[in-house]
Formats: structure tokens, C-alpha cells, sequence
């Protein structure tokens, strides 16, 4: 039996509806009917949700020869005898004290404010990204004004701006662009600080919500995955024009220059990955998927008291020992760590 007859039969054994099984999957009633007819397959994540949505294997679901021993949908009973409530995907399987223990932590949001947050969202994606881009260009001009400060070959060896003068501009440059992009974080953080409960707080969205919200995640998918995809090579590109110059040509102004290329390639390209990230991020954070799952929410509860522990340790290390060319170490280990530990975390919470 392939996948998309295993999840119709098993749809239609639990008593749902297909836009009922797209709820619970935080998708798109569409997305559903395209799996049960064979035009396209659910990601890995979701036949995860699945087999535990009906306490079958993964195995079963993707191997064909894979035989059904068990199939308990957990509501299907409780949905025959009139009881509507509903229950959080990520509850099934539990017994009835943990799954009233979990919707007492879920936090009640309404469809005006689902609406508001995706609102300033947008608005927030384009402002933050633009700040990135300020960063990773600012340190350009002061690269140029120390390059024009030399005596080169190309100008007739003469210094075209005095070094104190150039130094001066190009360190003002690179201030006033840090200052406008950490104003433009603080104001757009600010006006999103009222939803920072969604990325830490389990969710209860109105089913019609729901729906809205996988439609309009669906429908910038292909933005997404094309915004992803060039901004990635812009900053692989952006390296050509750097080994060009550095092959031929040993001239200061050439080289800077082509390290100049790269940054605005590098900038432009990050642009579009933030921008479309955080506009990605949104819709899962509403849908709590990807990395916005409850067992992840709960993980992340711990990352601030973890980098707290390392910048202490780093600091402590650093000024102890004075070996500062070494201690920057630290962070990548403990990125490492980090990862590990909220893989382990987010299966222990799961």
C-alpha cells in the first residue's frame, strides 16, 4: 500500500476530515488532498507528527510492505460521543492529566492579534534585514579612505587624502551606519516585544486561524525558497571578483576593492535571507513548527542562562590569562555544545 492510501485510510479510520487533519498538522486543507492523491508527499517532519498523531511507526507509513498491527486515533472516540474540544498535535499519545497539564499552559491567542503580529512582522523584515546590510557595509568607506591614504602606483604615488583625515572619515562612516542599524533594532524590536510570548509560550489559535495562517505560509513558500536560494549564492559569488583581482594584481586599491565587492555581495545576499527568514519565521511561530515547536520552546528556556554561563567564562578566561588571540574559541565550542544539548533537550520535551 503506498503513503498516500496509508493516510487517507487512516484519516478515515480516526473520523477527520481532511481540513481536521490539516489543523492538526498546521497546514493547508490543499496540502492534504495533494499527499492522499499522490501529487506530492509530506516532509519527513510531518510523517513524524503523523505517526504519532495515530501511534503508528514511521516505518509503516513509508515502507510499502510495512504491515498496520496498530491504529489508535486518540480523539476519534472522544469526537463520536459529542466531546469537541481541541487537543494540541503535540498532546497525542499522552494521558488525560498531562494533556490538562499542557492546556493550562497554552497561552489563548486571538485572530486580531495573529493578525497584528503578522502585520508588523512584514514590517519588521525589510528594517531588520536593511540593519544587517548597514553592519556588513559599514567598515567599507574606512577600507576605502585607508587605501586612498597610501601612495600607490595607480594615483602617481601620491596620497590623495591625508591619513588622519581619511581615517577620521572613514571611521564617522562606519559609527553613523552601526548607530542608524542598532536605532533601527531597538525601535522594530520594541514594537514586536509584545509578542515575544510566541516563540517561548505554547499556543491556542482559533482553527479558521490556523488555516489562514498555513494558506498564506504556503503561498510564500516559493518567495522563501528563491529569496533563500539567491541570497546563499550571492555570497559565494561574491568571493569571485576578490580571487580575480588577488590573481592579478598585487595593487592595495585592487584588492581592497575586491574586498569591498564582497561585502556588498554578502550584504545584499543576507538582505534577502533575513528578510525572507523572519517572514517564514512568523508563520511557524504561529503554527508552532519547525523551529518553534513545544519542545523546543521549552529547550530555548535555558539558551539565555547557557550564554550567560559562556560570556562569563570567556571573560573570566580571557582577562585571567590574557591570551585573547585564543579565548574566541569558546564560542564556537559552545555553539557546538548548544546544538547538541537542544537536540537532547528538545527530544526529552518533545
Amino acid at each position: 500500500m503506498r503513503l498516500s492510501e496509508k493516510i487517507m485510510n487512516l484519516r478515515k479510520k480516526s473520523g477527520w476530515s481532511q481540513e481536521e487533519l490539516a489543523d492538526r498538522l498546521g497546514i493547508s486543507r490543499q496540502s492534504v488532498s495533494k499527499w492522499e492523491t499522490g501529487e506530492s508527499v509530506p516532509d519527513i517532519d510531518k510523517i513524524i507528527r503523523m505517526s504519532e498523531l495515530w501511534n503508528v511507526s514511521t516505518d509503516y507509513l513509508l515502507k510499502e510492505e510495512e504491515v498496520l498491527e496498530e491504529v489508535v486515533a486518540p480523539e476519534a472516540e472522544e469526537k463520536r460521543n459529542g466531546d469537541t474540544y481541541r487537543e494540541f498535535s503535540g498532546d497525542f499519545g499522552r494521558n488525560d492529566q498531562d494533556a490538562q497539564n499542557t492546556s493550562e499552559r497554552r497561552r489563548q491567542v486571538s485572530h486580531e492579534e495573529v493578525t497584528d503580529f503578522l502585520t508588523l512582522s512584514r514590517e519588521a523584515a525589510p528594517r531588520i534585514a536593511t540593519g544587517v546590510l548597514l553592519c556588513i557595509l559599514s567598515p567599507v568607506c574606512l577600507l576605502l579612505m585607508s587605501v586612498l591614504s597610501e601612495k600607490s602606483a595607480v594615483f602617481g604615488n601620491v596620497a590623495l587624502i591625508p591619513e588622519n583625515a581619511a581615517g577620521a572619515i572613514g571611521l564617522v562612516v562606519l559609527l553613523v551606519l552601526v548607530a542608524i542599524a542598532v536605532a533601527v533594532f531597538i525601535t522594530t524590536g520594541m514594537r514586536l516585544s509584545k509578542y515575544e510570548y510566541m516563540e517561548k509560550e505554547w499556543l491556542e489559535i482559533p482553527e479558521d486561524v490556523i488555516r489562514m495562517v498555513a494558506d498564506e505560509k504556503e503561498n510564500f513558500a516559493v518567495t522563501f525558497r528563491y529569496s533563500i536560494t539567491i541570497g546563499v549564492v550571492l555570497c559565494i559569488v561574491g568571493v569571485i571578483p576578490l580571487v580575480a583581482l588577488s590573481i592579478f594584481t598585487q595593487e592595495d586599491l585592487f584588492l581592497v576593492i575586491g574586498v569591498c565587492v564582497l561585502l556588498v555581495f554578502v550584504a545584499v545576499g543576507v538582505f534577502l535571507i533575513i528578510h525572507a527568514g523572519m517572514i517564514h519565521a512568523s508563520y511557524d511561530k504561529l503554527l508552532q513548527t519547525g523551529d518553534y515547536t513545544p519542545g523546543k520552546k521549552k529547550a530555548e528556556k535555558l539558551s539565555g542562562a547557557y550564554w550567560s554561563i559562556v560570556v562569563a567564562i570567556y571573560l573570566g578566561y580571557s582577562f585571567l590569562t590574557g591570551n585573547w588571540g585564543i579565548s574566541w574559541i569558546i564560542f564556537p565550542v559552545a555553539g557546538v555544545l548548544f546544538g547538541a544539548i537542544s537536540a537532547v533537550l528538545g527530544a526529552i520535551f518533545r
